[in-house]
């Protein structure tokens, strides 16, 4: 499927080739490992809030709350209930399914954390774990992938 994505094309031809190019870097958006290191690398400025997708999924709304504070505002249970229930996947996978963004018509899946089992062969699993480690180890930077 080709997909634009700004003035970049990429041709995803099949989850094997994207998941070679994920590993070398060859992706629109570059080397993931650089990109989420990078960010991490400023957690400890008072100005940078580091969100992870999986601590989302665990527990939204205390996350809205954590953004609520990090912006030095204060929301009441009823409007961080709204805003959570606004940014739930499925919530977003709707309003993303009706843009005229190529992006976000494909970014989201299932919503799942874990699914990547569904899609990952033992050797494609491998290379990811040994990648992960090459990249992450000693960092602090941990994922949660189930």
């Amino acid at each position: 499927m080709e997909m634009e994505f700004g003035t970049h094309v990429k041709s995803v031809n099949s989850w094997d080739a994207f998941s070679t190019d994920f590993l070398e870097g060859k992706v629109v958006y570059g080397d993931f490992y650089d990109h989420a290191l990078g960010w991490w690398k400023m957690k400890g400025d008072s100005h940078f809030l580091f969100l992870k997708y999986e601590d989302m999924k665990k527990d939204l709304r205390s996350v809205v709350s954590d953004v609520a504070a990090f912006l030095n505002t204060s929301l009441d249970q009823g409007t961080v209930d709204s805003i959570a229930e606004s940014c739930t996947f499925n919530s977003l996978k709707a309003a993303w399914g009706n843009s005229d963004d190529a992006t976000k018509k494909h970014i989201c899946r299932k919503g799942v954390v874990g699914d990547w089992k569904s899609m990952f062969t033992p050797e494609q699993n491998a290379a990811y774990d040994a990648k992960h480690k090459l990249r992450l180890e000693g960092t602090g930077l941990q994922f949660d992938f189930e």
